[in-house]
Formats: C-alpha cells, sequence, structure tokens
C-alpha cells in the first residue's frame, strides 16, 4: 500500500499534534488537518475509486475532532499566578541608594 504525499502529511501532522502546548499553533495544526483531510477525500486512483478507505478517512476524522475537542475545552489556570517581579522588587528594597546595608545580608563592606 503505497501512501500519498497528501497521507503522509495528515499522518505527520495528527503525530505531532498531542505533544503541541501552544493554542495558537494547534489551532493551525487542526485546521490544516481539515483540508488535508478534504484533499485526501477527494484523492482517486486512476480506475476512479477513492484512493483512501471510508474506515481510513473516519479514522483521521475521528483523531482530527478530539484535537478539535481539546481546543474546546477550557485549559485549567494555575490557582495563583506567579508575578517574579513582585518577588525581585521585594528583595532589592533595603539596597535603595542612601539606605544602610544591613551586616546580615552577606556583603561585606570595603574600606574607603
Amino acid at each position: 500500500m503505497v501512501l500519498s504525499k497528501v497521507e503522509v502529511n495528515l499522518i505527520r501532522l495528527l503525530e505531532a499534534a498531542p505533544r503541541q502546548q501552544n493554542q495558537t499553533k494547534l489551532v493551525h495544526y487542526v485546521t490544516t488537518a481539515r483540508e488535508l483531510l478534504e484533499q485526501l477525500g477527494s484523492e482517486t486512483t486512476p480506475e476512479g475509486i477513492s484512493s483512501v478507505s471510508k474506515a481510513k478517512t473516519s479514522e483521521y476524522s475521528e483523531k482530527i475532532e478530539a484535537l478539535a475537542a481539546r481546543l474546546a475545552a477550557p485549559e485549567p489556570e494555575n490557582e495563583m499566578p506567579v508575578d517574579e517581579n513582585r518577588e525581585v522588587e521585594s528583595s532589592y528594597e533595603g539596597d535603595k541608594p542612601g539606605s544602610p546595608i544591613s551586616l546580615s545580608s552577606g556583603l561585606r563592606r570595603r574600606p574607603m
């Protein structure tokens, strides 16, 4: 059984999509997969029969719809987003110009 270029591309896309974390790219994957499936369904052999069986077409379609359902499901958000800038700001508050350097900070004073 020889696979067409369109079918190979569709298979590769369906294998790579579950690992994709970027939602924008995943939307593009689903759109492209649907287009490839449509092209694959319209391909025929020289004898005029479909180059891909109905069972294979429906299998691909189910995989694509599973990806689309993953997009539709809301992503679980972090309970408390960590604001790294806030932590950094609070650690430098004692080091403002004009404020005395605490000796417990681990820094040595240089004699001037």
